[in-house]
């Protein structure tokens, strides 16, 4: 594709995760509104380092890309199944869950649907004082607004980013990265979801067992998420609404306090975790040895000629104890991170803390014309709440963008009702 190519749109969303892919299919049908998604990747692949065949989905399946807000969408999770001729076996094979896989297939099929832009990354965001110009690797984009849903990026100990190592990996990358661990002395660092799916797969034999695992949590333990029906409605439009009112130091806080349902482990996790545990020490002959450190950091790192060499800080006593691995898997999480290619905007877009302002209707503040506007997904924790990256609200948010860029109510967005009184 030639890079003089000149592309025009109504909105031009960057990144085609599943943000931005219900913002392309709730304006699909509403004749005066163009959206066009760009995706750096060769797929919508969702988290491909963490999807194995048998990664619960943590949420209901109606918490789809449209079926909140439009449940007689053409892209809803039900039609795909539908349209796969797969509908009613899938009813009876999953009756209580439904697996991370199939909505990745699902969020595949609505990408092509959309004609979504793949292999397309954006380089570079100026405004002409008419429109805004984004530079990507495959041409130029003029685009009336934007709407940035590029994700989170992957969270590391900066002492680690100098070591550059196929034996050390972020869980994101486990799949893909993973090397045969048969015999091997295995540092797994983090206590969440992510640990404790790359605990699992690491202790299941699926590349031989490890001749020894440690596992260490600066956690006080391996927590269960807060999964319980009154926390599940922190991701409440209504109490999305009732958060964005309160001042930032309280907003602040009430986000310390409800980290429990964003940061924890299934219980059904845990579970198998500690049931497959009990197997290796009691059942089988395996040579395998295993210890669970909670409180404890991993407070330095080092590559050796035999593998690694770490240092591993009690939060607790302050002590510090030595450690080797031959592998290393950093299960430390996800960061937002300010898009490089928003910088030729400079100081246009004020910046607090590492967080672009986010109004209520998600758009960024910027001294550009209001006819230009600048939206953001999956980046407002700080004043929309906990809820924020969470699948529940996606086809919510994406509404509300919609009805903010066209200035009408296009999406009835009524007051949901809630059981948690709030102000």
């Amino acid at each position: 594709m030639s890079s003089s190519r000149h592309r025009s749109t109504g909105i031009l969303a960057v990144g085609g995760g599943p943000a931005n892919l219900s913002l392309a299919a709730l304006a699909e049908p509403i004749g005066d509104c163009a959206v066009s998604v760009v995706e750096s990747r060769t797929s919508v692949a969702w988290h491909p380092g963490l999807l194995w065949g048998n990664s619960r989905l943590q949420v209901s399946s109606v918490k789809d890309l449209v079926s909140l807000v439009d449940p007689r969408s053409r892209y809803s999770f039900l039609n795909f199944l539908h349209e796969q001729g797969r509908l009613y076996r899938h009813l009876i094979a999953n009756p209580h869950f439904v697996s991370r896989k199939e909505f990745d297939q699902y969020f595949t099929w609505a990408a092509q649907l959309l004609g979504a832009y793949l292999d397309e990354r954006v380089e570079a965001v100026e405004h002409d004082g008419t429109r805004f110009v984004v530079q990507t690797s495959r041409g130029r984009w003029f685009a009336d607004h934007l709407v940035l849903g590029v994700g989170q990026v992957p969270c590391a100990p900066a002492f680690t980013k100098t070591i550059d190592s196929p034996a050390l990996w972020h869980a994101s990358r486990h799949l893909d990265r993973g090397l045969p661990v048969e015999g091997k002395d295995v540092l797994l660092v983090g206590g969440g979801q992510s640990g404790a799916e790359v605990a699992l797969d690491l202790i299941s034999g699926r590349t031989g067992l490890p001749r020894r695992l440690t596992w260490v949590t600066g956690r006080d333990g391996l927590s269960p998420l807060d999964d319980s029906p009154f926390a599940n409605e922190w991701f409440n439009p209504s109490y999305v609404e009732y958060f964005h009112a309160l001042p930032e130091d309280q907003r602040a806080g009430l986000s310390g306090r409800q980290l429990g349902a964003i940061r924890g482990v299934t219980q059904d996790l845990l579970a198998q975790v500690y049931k497959r545990l009990y197997e290796l020490d009691y059942l089988t002959t395996a040579q395998f040895g295993h210890r669970l450190l909670a409180g404890v950091e991993l407070s330095g790192l080092a590559e050796v000629p035999d593998g690694f060499r770490g240092s591993l800080l009690d939060t607790v006593s302050g002590a510090e104890q030595e450690i080797s691995a031959d592998l290393v898997v950093l299960a430390t999480g996800f960061r937002a991170e300010l898009p490089a290619f928003m910088e030729p905007l400079g100081g246009r877009l004020p910046i607090s803390g590492d967080a672009y302002e986010v109004e209520r209707d998600y758009r960024v503040r910027w001294d550009g014309p209001d006819a230009n506007r600048i939206y953001v997904q999956n980046g407002a924790r700080r004043t929309h709440g906990v809820g924020d990256p969470n699948l529940s609200l996606a086809s919510w948010r994406s509404a509300t963008i919609l009805n903010s860029v066209l200035g009408r109510e296009v999406y009835s967005l009524k007051d949901e009702d809630i059981t948690l009184s709030v102000a």
